[in-house]
């Protein structure tokens, strides 16, 4: 492909019904950024979670909702947003999409990076594997708007133009974390990380991997895509299962990785083999560059045989 290649251009060669949903949350780009200075509050709601949701959070995920129903592709939409899966109307649709609508909503206020996270899956169950998707992406909101899409074939990056809703244009393709390896980011108090983990930071910062948290995941896995690097929301001692959630964040970013060269993991199993028991369900997510997270493994494995031990 050359510079020239639009998102367009690049859909035309991909499964029709999927590049129908890459295009529907594509082309609600500038109208989100349009919206982002009238709904930077509070809603005055909570998601299922019990968290108190953004107004922006909501539009977004109201907007996104509707404008992938309307496809006719898609069957439901599963949000962490949602209590429950929105059916499409009419009955039609073979695809389900798993999104976080707005990836970094608390950066709103504060102006920082934030996205939005998309899983599809060819099939009617709400909560399949996320070895099962057959496609992924997230949409950043920063300097530039950008695209990075994972199919069966690679990662590609995609920059939004200046002018029109719906142009992006190529700008990276085979996307593969970088070696070796630069950054890192974590999030979680770290006086409530478990030992293991806070041994595995110390190796980076040993090594000279720089940090870089932002507080949210979509632009703290671009930067470790970019840098190489790993990107980790541990197992916390209060909150053992950590913060983020399988289906709507861990899904589709491992899939990212995986297309890329990299690896997604719970610490002791692959984020992709993962049979979600329900849809809210939490994770520890460890992910960036394979031989990163294949040493994270190894760490924990040790750790845990050592306190079976005694």
């Amino acid at each position: 492909m050359n510079k020239e290649t639009t998102l367009e251009d690049f859909l035309e060669n991909q499964d029709p019904e999927v590049a129908e949903i890459v295009d529907a949350v594509a082309g609600q780009s500038i109208p989100i950024r349009h919206e982002i200075p009238h709904r930077r509050g509070d809603a005055g709601t909570q998601n299922i979670y019990g968290e108190d949701q953004k107004a922006l959070d909501v539009w977004v995920n109201d907007l996104l909702t509707h404008k992938l129903i309307e496809t006719n592709s898609v069957y439901q939409v599963v949000s962490e947003e949602n209590p429950k899966p929105i059916l499409n109307p009419g009955g039609e649709g073979e695809y389900t999409v798993a999104m976080d609508p707005l990836d970094g909503s608390s950066n709103v206020k504060s102006n920082n990076l934030f996205g939005t996270i998309i899983g599809v899956y060819k099939s009617r169950n709400p909560a399949e594997k996320g070895r099962k998707q057959v496609a992924a992406f997230y949409k950043l909101y920063g300097p530039m708007i950008t695209i990075v899409l994972a199919t069966e074939d690679g990662v590609y990056e995609f920059a939004k133009a200046r002018k029109t809703h719906k142009k992006y244009f190529l700008i990276n393709e085979q996307l593969r974390f970088p070696e070796p390896p630069k950054l890192y980011g974590v999030g979680g108090n770290p006086k409530k990380w478990v030992p293991e983990f806070r041994y595995f930071v110390d190796l980076l910062r040993d090594r000279g991997l720089k940090n870089r948290y932002g507080g949210s995941f979509v632009g703290d896995f671009n930067q470790v895509l970019k840098y190489g690097g790993f990107f980790g929301y541990p197992a916390l001692l209060d909150k053992p299962r950590g913060k983020l959630r399988l289906v709507f964040e861990g899904n589709p970013m491992s899939f990212i990785a995986e297309k890329a060269g990299g690896l997604g993991s719970t610490g002791a199993q692959n984020i992709l083999d993962i049979e979600p028991r329900e849809m809210d369900e939490r994770i520890p997510i460890y992910i960036g560059n394979m031989e990163l997270i294949s040493e994270l493994e190894k760490l924990f494995t040790v750790c845990k045989d050592a306190r079976e031990q005694y």
